[in-house]
Parts: structure tokens; sequence; C-alpha cells
């Protein structure tokens, strides 16, 4: 039996086709990739430039973070010293500091998260093995604060579809008084 294409011209054409397909699948992979890169780089700009601030309710302090969470500014009112006791002054600050951060941090990932998803390996190449096999799926190392959480332990208010935030054993049933007053300070 004789070869009905003894030059190989049909295996070739099809060699052709399929490499053409395939330089096809990757000119679309590598637009996507700088589509995705010119999306990056402008969101992070734009994320540089945010800040968030958190005000406690009684408008004694403000924080301000950068979009990463880290302490650009703190403000104290005047009255700051006069309506509590320096232990609690301190929790107060510590939370309102914490929801900014957490604020700016939730923010931050809520952004990004859509530009993180990049198809998978088996999605573009028949057989290959998927990256979920090899990248940790548990989700970051510290979870950010949450800002609903520590605004209701500050105000002993439960956050909405919450449990109840855990005492924190520092409450108690008098109202704080100014240690300015008590010779303290």
């Amino acid at each position: 039996m004789t070869d009905p294409d003894p030059t190989g011209a049909a295996r070739r054409q099809e060699l052709r086709t399929s490499n053409d397909a395939l330089r096809g699948q990757i000119d679309g992979m590598l637009a996507d990739l700088r589509r995705r890169t010119a999306e990056i780089q402008e969101k992070q700009t734009e994320a540089a430039a945010k800040t968030h601030e958190v005000i406690s309710e009684d408008g004694v302090i403000t924080a301000r973070v950068d979009a990463t969470g880290t302490l650009d500014q703190l403000l104290l009112s005047p009255k700051a010293f006069e309506r509590t006791t320096p232990e609690q002054l301190a929790r107060n600050i510590t939370s309102v500091v914490r929801e900014a951060t957490g604020s700016a941090q939730q923010s931050l990932q809520s952004e990004f998260a859509a530009l993180a998803e990049t198809p998978d390996l088996p999605d573009v190449f028949a057989g290959a093995p998927s990256l979920t096999d090899f990248l940790p799926s548990s989700g970051p190392l510290v979870a950010p604060p949450d800002p609903a959480a520590e605004r209701a332990a500050r105000t002993g208010k439960q956050p909405p579809a919450q449990q109840p935030a855990a005492r924190r054993g520092d409450e108690d049933d008098e109202p704080p008084q100014s240690f300015m007053t008590e010779g303290r300070w």
C-alpha cells in the first residue's frame, strides 16, 4: 500500500494549524496579562493616594491610616483627658486605630480581588496540572481587624449578623472619672 501523501504535506498543514491555534491562545494570554498589569498599576496608584479615617463615637479620637492600614495621623481632642481614664483612653485609641486599619485592609483586598483571578492551566492546556494543587488556599496569614467588631467592642453594641463581641473585662458600671481631677497627673 502506498502513502497517499508521500511528502507529508497534510501533516505539515495540520501542524501549522495547530501551531497557529496555540500561538493565538498565547497571544491572547499575553494581551490579557498586559491589560491586567496596566489595571493593577493604575489601582496601585489610586490605592496609594487613599486614606481611611475613623472618628470615635464621642468625637474624641480620630485615626487616619493609609491604604495599607499604616497609621498616618492620630488626633485627640482636648476633652480626651477629661472624659476617661488613661487606661480606657488607650483601649479606645487602640480600637479606633484597629478599626481604621481593618477598613483600609478590607478595602484594599476587595479592590484587588477581581484582578487576582486568573484562568487555571487546565482551562488553557488540556491535561495540564492545576495550579490550585500547588498554592495554599488558607487565605492571609493574619486576618485584618474586623472594623465592625472593633466598633462593637468599643460601643457595647452588637454588630449586625454577628455574635456578641467578647468582653475584655475592662468595663465597669461606673462612669469614668477624669484622671486630671483625681490627682494622678
